[in-house]
C-alpha cells in the first residue's frame, strides 16, 4: 500500500449495472472511507502501542509481564486438548566479566547478540522473552520435557560456538546454563513451571556451569 494507506474500499453496486456512481454517490464513499480510515488508523496506533508495552527495550524481545500473561494461556490450552508445554529458563555464566573488560555499553550489545543466537536457534512458535539482566526463558508450546532438553542444548552449543562481538568488535566467549520444567509433568501453574526451571538452573550453575539440568519432578 501507498505510504499512509490503511486499507482499500471497493465499491460496487448492487444491481451489477454499469453505471457510474453520481457526485454525491462518490462523495457519500468518500466519507464513510474517510471514517473508516480514521477508524483503522487509530485500531493500529492503539495495538502497536500496546505491544510496545510488552518488548523489552534492548532485545526486542518479550518482557516478563507479557510470558506470564502467554504461558498461562498455553497451559490452558494444554490442559484442554492434553498435550504439553515446557519451560527453558536459562542463564549466562560469567556475564560480569564482559561488563568489567568492555564496559556496560558493550554488555548490551552482546545480549542483543545472545537474543539473536537464541531466535536463530528456535522455531517460529516458540516464545523468548528476556527475564532480567541475563536471564531469558523460552516457551515451547506443545513440547515434552525431552524435547526442551533437546532444545535448550541445541541453544547451549551454538551460544557456546558463537563469538560475540559486543558493537566493538570484541571477540567473546560466552556459555550458559539452563533449567528445564514441563507441564503436566513438573507443575500445571504458570509461576510453578518458572519457579522449577529457574530452580533447575542454579543446579546446572552448581554443576560446573554451561549445562542443562532437568528439573526434580
Amino acid at each position: 500500500m501507498l505510504p499512509g494507506t490503511v486499507g482499500a474500499v471497493q465499491a460496487t453496486r448492487k444491481s451489477g449495472g454499469d453505471d457510474a456512481f453520481t457526485q454525491e454517490e462518490a462523495r457519500a464513499v468518500e466519507l464513510v472511507c474517510a471514517s473508516l480510515a480514521t477508524a483503522l488508523a487509530n485500531a493500529i496506533d492503539y495495538h502497536d502501542a500496546t505491544r510496545q508495552t510488552l518488548i523489552d527495550d534492548l532485545t526486542r524481545l518479550y518482557n516478563v509481564r507479557y510470558l506470564y500473561q502467554t504461558l498461562e494461556g498455553e497451559i490452558r490450552r494444554a490442559r484442554r486438548y492434553g498435550s504439553a508445554v515446557s519451560v527453558v529458563f536459562m542463564d549466562l555464566d560469567g556475564f560480569k566479566l564482559v561488563n568489567d573488560a568492555y564496559g556496560h555499553r558493550a554488555g548490551s550489545a552482546t545480549l542483543t547478540e545472545v537474543a539473536q543466537v537464541i531466535t536463530r536457534s528456535v522455531r517460529d512458535s516458540d516464545f523468548i522473552a528476556r527475564y532480567g539482566g541475563d536471564e531469558f526463558v523460552l516457551m515451547l508450546p506443545e513440547t515434552s520435557a525431552k524435547r526442551a532438553l533437546q532444545m535448550a542444548e541445541r541453544v547451549r552449543l551454538r551460544i557456546a560456538a558463537h563469538r560475540f562481538r559486543g558493537g566493538v568488535g570484541a571477540d567473546i566467549h560466552l556459555t550458559a546454563s539452563f533449567g528445564v520444567a514441563s507441564f503436566p509433568e513438573h507443575g500445571t501453574q504458570a509461576e510453578k513451571l518458572i519457579e522449577l526451571a529457574d530452580a533447575a538452573m542454579y543446579e546446572a550453575k552448581q554443576r560446573d556451569k554451561n549445562n542443562v539440568r532437568l528439573a526434580a519432578s
